[in-house]
């Protein structure tokens, strides 16, 4: 049984601390040519700090209330953030795994842990929608409507929007074989209904690249997320470095609308209602 650490928030105050995590808990062994590649290439780069830089150090477990009212407890998810960490965060859909999208060394370390090609392009977590902006073209006004109004109204949401990427994105799609960028025409970009999520993004301060945890293909509507020991299970050997916990959900999808050639098109029909679309 995987054994992790829980912080122990009980009453008005935290019990003392010796020192905060510098930085986050070292890069697992991954699978395939790219990813090992990838591997050797970031060791000589990352350079770690404090007993956190220590591979096999167990993720930080934070248990937070559904409608973080007690928010204060996300603190040193922040400062891991902050600080190139990687983990899982619950949003209004399934919960993703989360890093700094400007930090390059953290979005090696996310690909990793989810083992997956290191060219595949992943979704932002957005807290507002002129980060949206900043990130993507934003939303289109053709002769059907003004999508940025229809947009206003539905978010917060369980929506991804898949629009225009601006120069402000940092290159994730990375050949990390040849070192080479490839060009990103295009971001899913998300702003999640879910006030855990919100309070994270708040405290770090802008978006977060993200991916969903692996959950099975067919969902039928009484799936659950998997709760905080099958995360752990699943990803704590790894690398990384924290999970935010707000007890079971149900797993719910999120709609994708894509906007890249001007109207909508609907990619999934999610738990967003995607009538206004259609």
């Amino acid at each position: 049984m995987l054994q992790h650490r829980h912080v122990a928030f009980s009453g008005s105050s935290s019990p003392a601390r010796s020192g905060r995590r510098a930085a986050p808990a070292g890069m697992p062994n991954g699978r395939g040519k790219l990813v090992v590649v990838a591997y050797q290439k970031l060791q000589k780069r990352l350079k770690y700090s404090g007993a956190a830089g220590q591979r096999g150090k167990e993720p930080l477990v934070v248990h937070v209330e559904p409608d973080a009212s007690n928010a204060w407890r996300l603190d040193e998810v922040v400062q891991l953030i902050k600080a190139g960490g990687v983990g899982v965060i619950p949003t209004d859909t399934l919960p993703a795994i989360v890093c700094d999208l400007h930090n390059r060394d953290a979005v090696l370390r996310l690909y990793s842990v989810k083992e997956m090609d290191a060219r595949k392009p992943l979704s932002i977590l957005c807290p507002s929608l002129s980060t949206i902006t900043t990130y993507t073209t934003g939303f289109p006004t053709t002769a059907s409507a003004n999508w940025f109004n229809v947009a206003r109204r539905l978010l917060p949401g369980p929506y991804t929007f898949v629009l225009p990427a601006t120069k402000n994105l940092p290159p994730q799609c990375i050949d990390f074989m040849s070192g080479k960028n490839i060009h990103r025409k295009s971001v899913g970009v998300r702003m999640p209904a879910d006030a855990v999520c919100q309070a994270l993004l708040d405290g770090v301060g802008g978006a977060l690249l993200c991916t969903s945890v692996h959950v099975p293909e067919v969902l039928s509507p009484d799936t659950e997320v998997p709760d905080c020991g099958s995360i752990l299970e699943a990803y704590g050997s790894k690398g990384i470095d924290f999970v935010v916990d707000v007890g079971r959900r149900v797993v719910v999808e999120s709609s994708v609308v894509d906007f890249t050639s001007g109207d909508p098109e609907v990619l999934r029909q999610g738990q967003g209602d995607v009538s206004a679309f259609e």
